[in-house]
């Protein structure tokens, strides 16, 4: 099979735990881009904080970001897609968290929304050398669903949406994130996941973090958007992750590989388990099933 589109998560894939991109890693995606092979990140990263790591691996195209909740050119900035979670279920999902002492980020613009500085966020921000902006708003969920009214109301209530919009939210969250130490999470992805049934997706990304964005967002469903949109068949695609919210993509690509420091379910996902990301498992599989 000759594959034509290549969708690599970053941490724990093509990232080691210190952000590091390994030069053999480098090569293969080089080698892999010069047969003719479009490369892609598929990541819960925001775009801004994606784009660092597409230059190092000379990646330039659409990247699947927010955990495929959007699509956005590095050439042009053009936005491809993008699904935002809905206002008043996200304001839910955040009052729900707090309410349970539970560090909570919304996403907006690009931005990181916040109802009050917490140690968890030092610990979140070690991971982003880009060090995104931060807003802090007490009033995080009001604001989110305030912001939504007044918008819908701007069109022919105008004194009215004046009154509601005393807040910079511009625009719903694209993804909700929330750290905790690892029970904590795992109790919390279950419990929210039943709560929000068919209203949110809710997943695990790490050990310390879940997610949440809209209904039917995932890696999977934006990588199907991708090749369609590239007219590349499904079983022309590769996947490579390690973690729970890659399952969607392992599972839709043609070639599903997990890392073999990948969790368990990643490995039953798989078509194959490559090496370990401090073994340059990325390139292994390049080497392997495209550049043979």
């Amino acid at each position: 099979m000759a594959y034509k589109l290549l969708a690599l998560d970053l941490d724990g894939t093509v990232l080691s735990g210190s952000l590091a991109i390994s030069p053999r890693v480098r090569a293969a995606v080089a080698a892999a881009q010069a047969q003719g092979v479009h490369v892609t990140i598929a990541t819960g990263r925001m775009f801004g904080a994606t784009v660092p790591f597409a230059q190092q691996l000379g990646i330039d195209g659409p990247l699947i970001c927010f955990q495929g909740a959007l699509i956005r050119d590095t050439r042009d900035g053009a936005v491809w897609y993008h699904q935002p979670t809905p206002a008043r279920l996200a304001a839910e999902a955040i009052e729900q968290l707090i309410a349970r002492d539970i560090f909570v980020i919304a996403y907006i613009d690009e931005r990181l929304w916040i109802a009050r500085p917490r140690p968890e966020l030092d610990l979140y921000l070690s991971w982003h050398p880009e060090r995104p902006e931060v807003v802090v708003d007490p009033n995080l969920p009001q604001a989110i669903v305030h912001a939504r009214i007044a918008r819908l109301l701007s069109q022919g209530e105008n004194a009215v949406a004046d009154d509601l919009a005393g807040t910079a939210v511009a625009n719903p969250p694209t993804k909700l994130l929330f750290v905790a130490d690892s029970p904590v999470v795992e109790r919390e992805v279950a419990r929210l996941a039943a709560h929000f049934a068919g209203r949110l997706e809710v997943v695990r990304s790490h050990t310390l973090f879940g997610e949440l964005t809209a209904p039917d967002v995932n890696k999977g469903a934006a990588l199907a958007q991708l090749a369609a949109r590239l007219g590349i068949a499904r079983e022309e695609v590769i996947a490579i992750g390690d973690h729970e919210n890659d399952l969607p993509m392992i599972e839709w690509a043609g070639l599903g590989l997990a890392m073999a420091n990948g969790i368990p379910a990643a490995h039953a996902a798989a078509d194959a388990v490559v090496p370990h990301v401090a073994e340059d498992g990325v390139a292994w599989a390049i080497e392997r099933y495209i550049l043979a």
